[in-house]
C-alpha cells in the first residue's frame, strides 16, 4: 500500500490518502510518464511531492498560479479577519505585484526542480520536469526571465499556444531552454506548435547549442474538450446526440498524437534527429473526469500511448491507483475510428472546428483569470 499526498481539502477523507500503487506501476512499464497536476493542490508541498516522487507515482510536475494564489489568500484571511475594526488592507502597485508573483512561482518551481532532479538525471533528461507557466504577459521576455530565474536543468516554461506563446517558445528553444506549450486542441493546432518547436531547433543548433538537451511538451486538454462539446451535443433532442456525449476528447487526442506520429517520421525532424535532438513528448491534461460520482479514470486508460505523459490531480491519481484500467497501447492506429467519430459530432451540431476554436478563447480567458487572482492575492498579502 502507497500514500498518495496533496490531495486537495474537500476532496473527500482529507490531505493524505492510502492506496495501492500497482497500477501506477502497470502505466510506467506501458511508457507513460505521470505528471502531477499542482493546479489541483490546495497550497505548494515539495515535501509530499517528494513522497509522490520517491514512491514512484510521479515524474514530473505542471505548475501555475492557483496554488500561489489559495496560499498567500489564506494568509491574507490570517491577517486581516472579517468583521467591525479591521485593519484596512494594504494596496500594492500592479508593477510591483506581478514582481512578487514571478519571483514566488520561480521559487515554488527551484524547489519543485530539486525534488525531482533525480528522476531527471536517472531518466537522461528525458524526464522529471517541472513546467512553470508564464504569465500574465507569454512574451519571450517574460519567458526568459522566469527560466533563468528558476535556474534548472529540468525546468520548462509552460506557454499559451497561441501565435504571442508560439514565437516565445521558438524563442526559447533557441536560446536552449525548454517549452511546454498548451492547450494544442486539434491536430492543426498541434502542426503549428510543433512548427515552432521545429524552427527553436534548428535556431537552438546555428547558435551551436547541444540539441540533446533542449526538451519540450505539447499539452493537449480532455475534460474541457468533452464540455464544450457535449453543451452543443444537448441542443438536439435526438438520442444519438446523447449517445456522443463524452466521446469528444478521447477522438480529438487520438487524432492529435497521429498528428504527432506524422511529425516524427517526416524529413524536418529526421535531419535535427541526426543532429541529435530529442523528439517532444504529448502531455495530456486535464484528465479529472467530470462526470456525476467518484472521479473516473476513462481519460487516462484510454490514452495510454509509449511516449506519452498524463497530468493526474491529487483525487484522479488516487483514483487511477485504485481502479484503473491500462490495457496497453489505446491510441496508435485509432486515427481513422477518432476522424469518424468527429464526422458523426458534426453531423449531429457539434462541429470540429467552431468548436475548439471556442475552447482556445475560454483557455485564453481562464489563463488571464488564473493570473489576475494571483496578483489581486500578492496585492493583498501581508508579507512576501
Amino acid at each position: 500500500m502507497r500514500r498518495v499526498a496533496g490531495r486537495s481539502h474537500g476532496q473527500g477523507k482529507g490531505s493524505d490518502e492510502v492506496c495501492g500503487a500497482g497500477i501506477i506501476s502497470l502505466l510506467a512499464d506501458q511508457g507513460v510518464s505521470r505528471w502531477l497536476d499542482g493546479a489541483e493542490w490546495q497550497e505548494p508541498n515539495p515535501r509530499r511531492l517528494a513522497r509522490l516522487v520517491d514512491d514512484g507515482l510521479i515524474t514530473g510536475l505542471a505548475l501555475g498560479p492557483d496554488p500561489l494564489t489559495r496560499s498567500l489568500a489564506r494568509r491574507a484571511r490570517a491577517a486581516w479577519p472579517s468583521g467591525p475594526g479591521r485593519p484596512a488592507r494594504p494596496v500594492r502597485p500592479v508593477a510591483e505585484a506581478g514582481q512578487v508573483a514571478e519571483a514566488l512561482l520561480a521559487a515554488e518551481g527551484r524547489r519543485a526542480c530539486d525534488v525531482l532532479l533525480p528522476v531527471h538525471e536517472r531518466t537522461g533528461g528525458r524526464d522529471g520536469h517541472v513546467a512553470l507557466e508564464v504569465g500574465p504577459v507569454a512574451d519571450t521576455a517574460t519567458a526568459l526571465r522566469l527560466a533563468r530565474a528558476v535556474d534548472r536543468p529540468n525546468a520548462l516554461v509552460a506557454l499559451p499556444a497561441g501565435p504571442e506563446g508560439l514565437a516565445a517558445a521558438a524563442d526559447c528553444l533557441a536560446e536552449g531552454i525548454g517549452v511546454d506549450l498548451g492547450p494544442v486542441l486539434s491536430p492543426a493546432h498541434y502542426g503549428r506548435a510543433a512548427a515552432a518547436w521545429l524552427d527553436g531547433l534548428r535556431r537552438a543548433h546555428r547558435a551551436g547549442r547541444d540539441l540533446s538537451a533542449v526538451r519540450a511538451v505539447v499539452s493537449v486538454p480532455l475534460a474541457p474538450v468533452d464540455a464544450a462539446f457535449d453543451e452543443r451535443l444537448r441542443l438536439s433532442p435526438s438520442e444519438a446526440a446523447r449517445m456522443m456525449r463524452g466521446e469528444a476528447a478521447l477522438a480529438s487526442a487520438r487524432l492529435v498524437f497521429h498528428r504527432h506520429e506524422q511529425v516524427l517520421a517526416g524529413p524536418d525532424w529526421r535531419e535535427l534527429a541526426a543532429l541529435g535532438a530529442r523528439p517532444h513528448r504529448v502531455r495530456w491534461t486535464d484528465t479529472t473526469d467530470r462526470a456525476p460520482g467518484p472521479p473516473g479514470t476513462r481519460y487516462v486508460d484510454g490514452l495510454v500511448v509509449r511516449g506519452a505523459i498524463t497530468t493526474l490531480g491529487p483525487a484522479t491519481l488516487e483514483a487511477v491507483a485504485e481502479r484503473g484500467n491500462p490495457r496497453g497501447d489505446a491510441v496508435t492506429g485509432r486515427g481513422r475510428a477518432a476522424a469518424r467519430i468527429l464526422d458523426s459530432l458534426e453531423i449531429l451540431g457539434a462541429p470540429y472546428a467552431p468548436t475548439t476554436r471556442e475552447l482556445a478563447t475560454r483557455a485564453a480567458r481562464a489563463r488571464a483569470a488564473r493570473w489576475n487572482a494571483l496578483l489581486m492575492a500578492v496585492s493583498a498579502a501581508p508579507s512576501y
